[in-house]
């Protein structure tokens, strides 16, 4: 039976959404989630934890949503609060983000999780900015420091029947195919293990609101034996919303997807035929 890792992301991001984690790790659906750290429910999806230990949780290393645990530095305006993904990268290639701060912020957001009695079984991100290389080696090193694991977010290109690619998100996959290279050769180099294989229902040509259908493909066409299926499960909640403020309508796409992707794992077992694991397997 071929092994799969199941991993829901923002586990801790709202009381909802880390219920329905918890939910869906009771129907079958997922073996692992990562936890986001400076969020509304962070302390709320703990408690879960301690209630569900055979769900595997990793960190979800948050530096571009929401306020900093460790303070104002580089990575944040004035107020503490993360600049967004892209004055993040110019930044670092600007030489305008400070490395340490990453590091520092790494190391405030494990050790808050450590104090509650958590030890994480891996690290992977908010959205993918671990991928970038130049952050990759700070998690990396801290990962191997500290004996867990790191996801390396693997792209892979699948085209539904009807439909054509997208030549944006091929540009995308592109970027992130030659970074997960830089990745996973630093990775061999020092010993870090990772996933070898990883898809979502993000990977799919066109990009349209999912179906039962998609996930039992997704772990069909997984290409190894240590393969994360990444998920997102999230009820459209006024606490999400307050969150994200002004952001909110303008990710309103991404909710709804992973609305859908709530609704089709919450109600069936679709994993059956498949051993799920946890990153502490591997």
């Amino acid at each position: 039976m071929k092994r799969i890792i199941v991993n829901a992301d923002d586990f801790g991001l709202t009381k909802d959404i880390s219920d329905r984690i918890v939910e869906i790790y009771k129907k079958g659906n997922l073996s692992s989630t990562s936890i986001m750290v400076n969020t509304p429910a962070t302390d709320y999806a703990l408690e879960l934890a301690k209630n569900n230990l055979g769900l595997g949780i990793g960190l979800h290393f948050n530096i571009t949503e929401g306020k900093s645990i460790s303070g104002r530095s580089t990575l944040t305006n004035s107020e503490g609060i993360f600049l967004d993904k892209f004055k993040l990268i110019f930044g670092l290639y600007l030489f305008k983000i400070k490395t340490y701060d990453v590091l520092d912020e790494l190391e405030a957001q494990y050790d808050y999780l450590k104090k509650k009695g958590l030890y994480i079984t891996h690290i992977d991100s908010h959205e993918h900015i671990h991928m970038n290389p130049k952050i990759f080696k700070i998690v990396a090193d801290f990962a191997k420091s500290k004996g867990i694991k790191v996801r390396i977010a693997f792209p892979h290109i699948i085209k539904r029947k009807n439909g054509g690619y997208n030549l944006n998100k091929i540009f995308k996959q592109i970027v992130l195919f030659l970074a997960s290279k830089i990745n996973a050769k630093y990775a061999e180099k020092i010993s870090l293990k990772f996933n070898n294989s990883f898809n979502s229902i993000f990977d799919f040509h066109p990009f349209q609101l999912p179906c039962e259908s998609d996930y039992y493909q997704l772990a069909k066409l997984s290409k190894s034996n240590i393969h994360e299926l990444m998920i997102h499960v999230y009820d459209i909640s006024e606490e999400l919303k307050d969150f994200y403020g002004n952001k909110f309508n303008r990710k309103l796409n991404f909710f709804r997807k992973a609305d859908y992707e709530k609704n089709i794992l919450i109600n069936k077992e679709i994993f059956k035929n498949f051993n799920l694991i946890t990153y502490g397997d591997i």
